[in-house]
């Protein structure tokens, strides 16, 4: 007898009969950003001690480009960024899932745009490791903003003692915060908010049905109702994802329409809204500040106008990171239900992506 997947015992016979497909990975591609993680092997000896009899190849980018080729052609399974995904295509015929190191897949969406011949693989991305460190993001900015941390930092660069200038600021319990997108994330950031007693407003694309609402979203709305909401709140986060009914979703009206100048913090996705409109409403006086973590180009051009406006504070895309272990706990979770012929965690729905660029 032998162990299989989550320690099942399984005979010689059965374990015979079991295929654990090849997985193929570039070990920089292990890393979210890009880098390789501190320990190389970890990945690797992680699924290998779950799965002793599956085969896994960690790729190094130096290789030669025909020795490259030829691994992943007889890959099965591959482990990768949607960048490096879409440069793929052309050699990986064999392949039936892929899994995605991002939470985001924007190139994976433009492919689409413009191709209708995609092989049909599925597709999972990462998911269900943000939340926490996003909602802790996003609260603690409310307070830096509300309690003006940078203010007070400036006035003791200049040895001054201003107790007249800070004295006077919002409790949390006052705030109203939209959640534009109030998915998983949203929702983890909506409970911090709770926490400390602010009122918080969930904004979908769709209905929710009871069992479907979150505790901690006092009201649910529509994004068509988005214009209402903005004049509602007094921060204003977005959190939706990149497709192409959230690309430039906040255009001027939007922060035209924000009555309480509402900080906005953005940890979506930096095509939601260009930044020239970001700026227009500082200077205009729309909004009070805006918190940006996302970009449409990253890194961020030196010669980027955000850099040197007031009232912006740029972060570089860090407010929800991944950790080594928690891509290879959900790899190897995924790897074991699609062995086992299961539905996977965070998959993406190909299909409706695809008819979603046709009517675009």
């Amino acid at each position: 007898m032998e162990s299989g997947p989550k320690g099942l015992r399984l005979s010689c016979s059965t374990m015979s009969t079991i295929h654990y497909p090849k997985v193929v990975t570039y070990e920089v591609c292990i890393h979210p950003e890009g880098a390789p993680f501190p320990n190389a092997g970890f990945f690797e000896a992680t699924f290998k001690k779950r799965f002793p009899s599956a085969s896994m190849s960690i790729l190094d980018i130096a290789m030669q480009p025909e020795a490259l080729k030829k691994k992943l052609e007889q890959a099965e399974v591959l482990v990768t960024s949607p960048a490096d995904l879409t440069r793929m295509m052309d050699y990986i015929p064999n392949v039936k899932w892929v899994q995605l190191t991002y939470a985001g897949y924007d190139p994976l969406t433009n492919y689409l745009k413009q191709t209708s011949n995609f092989p049909k693989i599925k597709i999972t991305r990462m998911g269900g490791v943000f939340g926490v460190r996003m909602a802790e993001y996003v609260l603690g900015y409310i307070i830096a903003h509300e309690r003006n941390f940078e203010g007070m930092r400036e006035q003791q660069k200049c040895q001054r003692w201003n107790y007249e200038k800070f004295k006077t600021y919002r409790e949390l319990s006052e705030l109203t915060i939209a959640i534009i997108g109030a998915g998983d994330i949203g929702c983890q950031v909506a409970k911090y908010c709770k926490s400390v007693g602010m009122r918080t407003i969930g904004v979908v694309t769709r209905e929710r049905r009871p069992r479907e609402r979150s505790e901690f979203i006092d009201e649910y709305r529509l994004t068509s109702d988005v214009l209402d909401v903005c004049g509602e709140c007094d921060v204003l986060c977005n959190l939706l994802p990149s497709s192409p009914d959230t690309i430039d979703f906040y255009k001027e009206e939007c922060f035209r329409s924000c009555k309480k100048k509402p900080l906005f913090i953005n940890v979506g996705r930096g095509d939601a809204v260009k930044s020239e409109t970001v700026i227009k409403a500082l200077r205009n006086g729309w909004i009070s500040g805006a918190v940006l973590d996302v970009f449409n180009q990253e890194p961020l051009p030196e010669d980027s106008e955000l850099w040197n406006t007031p009232g912006v504070t740029i972060t570089p895309h860090n407010s929800g990171i991944t950790t080594e272990k928690e891509m290879v706990d959900l790899f190897t979770t995924n790897y074991e239900r699609f062995i086992r012929g299961e539905d996977m965690k965070y998959e993406i729905d190909l299909a409706k992506l695809m008819a979603k660029n046709r009517d675009s």
